[in-house]
């Protein structure tokens, strides 16, 4: 009869592992990208990585003067690491509740930018990561750690809201603002409450010009924009200076004569030697009247008497224009 010792003791196993929870066997993440020189140490072993490698709680992973590394974590947050950084996964454990949930990470040197996951959502006490000169927490989602070429610790925050403490206490950081870490019994230090991004130059106007560009079109010509108009004030005379004579009025000359109008004989003029003449005015309208003379009554015949040659007045035509009839309203349709 066959034992049944070897049955009895895989049952035992089998329980054994369907008991011990999933996330204990899962890793902590997996690297996604590797660029550059890139080291993994686990335990006393240390071998580069490659894309796709695990990483597990206790792992330490270092990036040369020119590797960068993207590490995945199974809560969904994700760390990427700077040039010449030293990141260790101190403890790692997604087991879906705040009670029991771990992220406690530590940056010796370099830089980070971390962008958190399920753990820090659930409970942001959870999440932790650990500096030689301050302990970064969460109330957000995204920041950046990095150390500066003096050695000083330097947050920023990008999303919501962290909190950075030290010995002395903790400050809050918001989107846009960072701090800088001088030592570890020393409050960090604000070196931006909100980003500060240079403003960009004003648009220079732009104008079609006559030049044509490597297509053949119309190449835009720089404007300059117009100056502001310029005022002058007049300044008064000096006292004993005198001013200048005022300008001659303009003067007017006649037109000339119209060769077509016949002009009119000089009247004639009445006096002695001694008075001066007095003009007599031109008769203008009827002709004169023949001056009564001592001869006969019979008047002489029209053919022996003199023509007399009255020159009619120069009569300028009046245009008279014609009314403007006014046409009569319309009629009101009720």
């Amino acid at each position: 009869m066959p034992s049944q010792f070897p049955s009895s003791r895989l049952a035992l196993w089998l329980a054994v592992a369907a008991a011990w929870p999933l996330q204990g066997l899962a890793a902590a993440g997996l690297v996604q990208f590797v660029a550059g020189d890139v080291q993994l140490r686990r335990g006393s072993a240390q071998a580069p990585v490659a894309k796709g490698a695990e990483v597990e709680s206790g792992d330490v992973v270092v990036t040369g003067a020119a590797g960068r590394a993207q590490i995945r974590f199974s809560d969904g947050g994700l760390v990427a690491l700077y040039p010449d950084s030293q990141f260790t996964v101190t403890r790692y454990a997604d087991a879906g509740n705040a009670a029991e949930d771990h992220f406690a990470v530590d940056l010796l040197r370099g830089g980070m930018r971390a962008i958190t996951g399920l753990i820090g959502k659930r409970d942001p006490r959870n999440y932790r990561v650990t500096t030689p000169t301050a302990v970064v927490g969460i109330r957000g989602s995204a920041f950046l750690i990095a150390f500066n070429a003096d050695g000083e610790l330097v947050v920023s925050g990008e999303q919501d809201e962290i909190e950075v403490c030290t010995e002395a206490g903790c400050v809050g950081v918001k989107a846009g603002e960072s701090v800088r870490v001088v030592a570890s019994n020393q409050l960090p230090l604000y070196t931006h409450t909100r980003a500060v991004l240079p403003l960009p130059p004003p648009p220079v106007p732009f104008a079609v010009g006559e030049e044509l560009n490597s297509s053949g079109r119309l190449a835009p010509t720089p404007v300059a924009p117009v100056p502001p108009p310029v005022t002058t004030t007049p300044t008064p005379p000096a006292p004993g200076v005198p001013l200048p004579p005022p300008p001659p009025p303009p003067t007017t000359t006649a037109p000339p004569p119209d060769p077509s109008i016949p002009t009119p004989p000089p009247p004639p003029t009445t006096g002695t030697p001694t008075q001066p003449p007095t003009t007599r005015p031109p008769v203008i309208g009827a002709p004169p009247t023949t001056p009564p003379t001592t001869a006969p009554t019979t008047p002489a015949p029209p053919a022996t008497r003199p023509p007399i040659f009255v020159l009619p007045p120069i009569v300028r035509p009046i245009i008279v224009l014609p009314p403007i009839a006014v046409p009569p309203p319309p009629p009101v349709i009720r």
